[in-house]
């Protein structure tokens, strides 16, 4: 819920915040050390607009297994799965690309032991997870269900994309509003070529 607030810190040298609104007032996340990285803070935003991790779903058994005893002594409630009344996917089915997820080792007792395992695919491949570049695609459209966004415009983070107006090559509804934003890793630079399509 947007309006539920769990802090995810037991101290303010971590990286953490609430769940969801809290108050009516400036509302605090912990930048703690190593924390100021864009993965990190996009992640602990995430939070703040209501998000909880993505591992913590109640269907999260479906599609990867916590791996208890390889998680540090204190660090269990990180991994702790939700009930379906305390957590709304909206939905949206799970995203092991998702920016809430954690990655394979975290919290783990040693580097190279998994605390989250993933499901294989169809080809028998483990996804990859806990990625801190960007938003997934599930977290931009969850974001807009949660907040009613409308429909119109998305974010290209794509290496190419095209994005055109709503109903092209016809006309749109007037006061039609969009929004595109093309997101690109720092350092990066987007080429834009503006036309018609044949």
């Amino acid at each position: 819920s947007l309006f539920l607030s769990l802090f995810l810190c037991p101290s303010l040298s971590s990286c953490c915040s609430y769940v969801g609104r809290r108050g009516n007032g400036p509302q605090a996340i912990s930048i703690g050390k190593n924390c100021d990285k864009f993965g990190i803070v996009v992640h602990e935003l995430g939070h703040v607009i209501g998000f909880w991790h993505e591992h913590t779903r109640p269907d999260r058994d479906d599609h990867v297994t916590i791996i208890r005893d390889n998680i540090q002594p204190g660090q269990e409630y990180n991994f702790l799965k939700m009930e379906p009344g305390e957590v709304n996917s909206l939905g949206e089915p799970y995203d092991f690309d998702s920016i809430m997820h954690y990655a394979r080792n975290t919290f783990s007792r040693g580097m190279f032991l998994d605390t989250i395992l993933p499901s294989r695919d169809e080809n028998g491949i483990r996804p990859a997870i806990g990625q801190r570049t960007r938003l997934s695609k599930g977290d931009i459209t969850q974001a807009r269900k949660l907040y009613r966004c409308p429909a119109c415009g998305e974010t290209l983070q794509e290496s190419t994309g095209n994005f055109s107006s709503p109903g092209y090559p016809n006309g749109y509804p007037s006061y039609t509003h969009c929004v595109w934003r093309v997101s690109v890793t720092p350092g990066e630079k987007v080429n834009t070529e503006i036309g018609e399509r044949r």
